[in-house]
């Protein structure tokens, strides 16, 4: 398993212990709040997290399915997991907007993949950012 159950377990512990709480975000999510879990009203979140994945955890196929084990922390609303590339032959990367006073952000992810195959798609035009 990649990464162990020891290791996800100890990071699911310290998610909850250290994001999970009363206290209120003081951040607001200016694009499409159904990926924030934050905004959940079943949990209450003090600290967001958001994360993509990186060449150690990429997801594989279980069942005709691509999981990473950032899926189970996300599917439990422990962090916010954005920048996931379901399709093979392009890529768009859009972002996560967000505004905490008069400050925005836009917040863009992409889950690591092959240099090779990356540089492909965008020579090939079928890189795209999104606004």
């Amino acid at each position: 398993n990649r990464p162990s159950r020891r290791t996800l377990y100890k990071t699911m512990e310290i998610l909850r212990r250290y994001s999970m709480g009363q206290d209120p975000v003081q951040v607001q999510v200016l694009g499409d709040p159904n990926a924030i879990n934050y905004l959940n009203p079943n949990i209450s979140v003090d600290l967001p997290v958001f994360s993509i994945h990186g060449n150690h955890d990429d997801p594989t196929r279980d069942g005709g399915e691509l999981l990473a084990a950032l899926d189970l922390l996300d599917v439990n609303l422990l962090v916010n997991y954005f920048g996931q590339q379901r399709e093979v032959s392009s890529v768009q990367v859009s972002p996560i907007l967000l505004q905490k006073g008069t400050t925005r952000l836009a917040l863009y992810g992409l889950g690591s993949m092959r240099e090779e195959r990356l540089h492909r798609m965008w020579r090939g035009g079928k890189g795209f950012f999104l606004c």
